[in-house]
């Protein structure tokens, strides 16, 4: 994507009191303030709809390629607690598939409709299925019981931005159901949906999860 113009704010105290609880939450997060850094289409797509011509701060969360479920949940934990020690009103944005296999160039243009036939395969979208269910009906303990089985249909980013999400309500501790916009559909073999949760009615409870060392 490209030629597209944006020009927003940044949220610099917030950014910095997440990275704040970082070693409390047992890992490290920098705070980058850099005008030469690029930013990508996940944060600029939302940007356009819910956020150009509004006076909002933005932070985006760069995705560690070296980090696994635990690593993400625990910055999520970071980024809950810092919200609650925060006088902010915070949307949170986990910006990313379900299922993330894309078909080979030769057949992509086969499957460039939203159809759901055009998932990668059947198991993929049953997978995705069902955890759009447990997301509606608020079992965000089932997705989180099953990320060793739901990682063999290769969840965008390795599900990293879901995994903070979950670190920052509450994880398995999280009842809020989910309320659905759209309907899910395929995009060139992706399993694609938007799913809203309130906050919690206890607030952002991350900070009762104490750090688990993996030896």
């Amino acid at each position: 994507m490209s030629s597209v113009p944006y020009d927003w704010k940044g949220d610099p105290a917030l950014a910095k009191e997440i990275s704040s609880l970082g070693e409390k939450h047992g890992t490290w997060i920098t705070p980058i303030d850099n005008a030469h850094l690029p930013t990508f289409y996940a944060t600029l797509n939302l940007w356009m709809y819910l956020g150009k011509g509004l006076d909002k701060n933005w932070i985006s969360i760069g995705m560690c390629q070296t980090g696994d479920d635990e690593d993400n949940l625990r910055l999520g934990r970071a980024v809950g607690e810092a919200i609650a020690n925060s006088d902010r009103k915070v949307l949170l944005i986990a910006s990313g598939a379900l299922s993330h296999t894309f078909w080979p160039l030769r057949e992509l243009r086969k499957h460039e409709s939203a159809d759901l036939n055009s998932i990668y395969t059947p198991a993929a979208r049953a997978a995705d299925e069902e955890r759009i269910a447990w997301y509606l009906a608020g079992e965000h303990a089932k997705v989180l019981d099953t990320m060793d089985e739901f990682h063999k249909y290769k969840p965008e980013a390795r599900y990293g931005h879901g995994m903070m999400m979950h670190g920052a309500l509450g994880e398995t501790d999280c009842t809020v159901p989910g309320r659905q916009y759209g309907e899910y559909e395929n995009s060139i073999g992706t399993g694609q949906v938007h799913i809203w949760f309130d906050k919690p009615a206890e607030g952002f409870p991350s900070v009762k999860h104490p750090v688990v060392s993996r030896g």
